[in-house]
């Protein structure tokens, strides 16, 4: 495993920024469809999760990100497979990104694992305010759209994963494969006197990397799960590398670093319950608060990052069999 996370530092490091265009999310171990289509049904159950986070509180037009992704498994055809759906709603000052994608994946027995090829498939759209603040009358400038501009576009994913229940995972992806470029010469705010202008935004593919190792410490009640997550636009890198401590299965509590930028504990619980049709539910809720290294540490005080998730199962009832035997009338 140390050769592996070794290796993938080698293969993805390249110029260290922060420029990549989608969204950053902390708890990265708990969120991993959004990136990966793979994962679909991994957890052999169905799921949803809730994530919400605000980055860099301080800041006027700091990033806010909303994502309710949720996936299950399924078998057809003698085959397993996996089905999911990321929304995800991003701002950050006056952009906002919608992202809507159906994830499918062809899971296969392998070794003491599973691994998973899939794709995902959806729309995604950007939006440009017009709520601009200047000293001059940047409305006679072309470049600035001070009626607000949008577009959408297709998108498109892929990634494989593999995994060994309650030991390892690993996966590769990449999203926005087909890089869409959405343009519009004009804005669907008209507003009197307004110059019309050209909206023109290239999304970037993003490649990623994750991984991470499950082994007991102490007793089998005390868990330790150290985990790496890489992030790449090919221009730009960054990576957190963390580790999580778990009690029983239901208390969680870790730390992670991403590369000059924030420290982040994190903690969380689960329950586990049963029900009448429901073979076994859990339900997790976590929250990480990232300490800022960077030099925007002077004006900020942090990023706060909540999620909610739960997981079930559907069990078929038990039919009830009669027998009748000459002995008994």
């Amino acid at each position: 495993m140390k050769k592996l996370l070794l290796s993938s530092f080698a293969l993805l490091f390249g110029t260290v920024m922060y420029g990549q265009q989608d969204p950053q999310f902390s708890q990265s171990y708990f969120n991993r469809l959004f990136p990966n289509p793979a994962v679909a049904g991994s957890n052999d159950a169905i799921c949803t999760s809730i994530f919400g986070r605000q980055q860099w509180v301080g800041f006027e037009g700091r990033p806010e990100s909303y994502l309710l992704s949720a996936h299950a498994p399924f078998k057809a055809l003698g085959l397993s497979h996996g089905v999911g759906l990321n929304v995800l709603s991003d701002r950050l000052g006056q952009e906002n990104t919608l992202n809507v994608k159906v994830s499918y994946a062809y899971r296969h027995n392998l070794g003491p694992g599973v691994l998973s090829a899939g794709f995902a498939v959806g729309m995604i759209q950007k939006t440009i305010g017009n709520d601009w603040r200047s000293i001059d009358e940047f409305q006679r400038d072309p470049n600035i759209p001070d009626n607000g501009a949008q577009d959408l576009g297709f998108d498109m994913d892929f990634g494989v994963y593999y995994k060994i229940p309650k030991k390892l995972y690993v996966g590769l992806s990449v999203t926005h494969l087909n890089a869409s470029n959405l343009n519009t010469e004009d804005s669907p705010l008209n507003l009197p006197n307004a110059v019309p202008v050209a909206f023109n935004y290239k999304v970037a593919r993003h490649i990623y990397f994750m991984a991470g190792y499950q082994t007991e410490i102490i007793n089998s009640n005390w868990q330790i799960k150290p985990n790496v997550f890489i992030k790449s636009d090919a221009v730009s890198t960054t990576f957190d590398l963390g580790a999580l401590m778990e009690y029983q299965e239901r208390f969680w509590g870790g730390l992670s670093y991403r590369l000059q930028d924030a420290i982040f504990p994190m903690v969380g619980m689960s329950h586990t319950f049963s029900g009448n049709g429901v073979g076994g539910g859990t339900i997790k809720v976590g929250y990480s608060y990232d300490i800022t290294t960077s030099q925007l540490r002077k004006h900020s005080s942090g990023s706060h990052e909540i999620f909610l998730n739960y997981c079930f199962t559907i069990q078929p009832k038990i039919k009830k069999q009669v027998h009748r035997t000459v002995r008994f009338l």
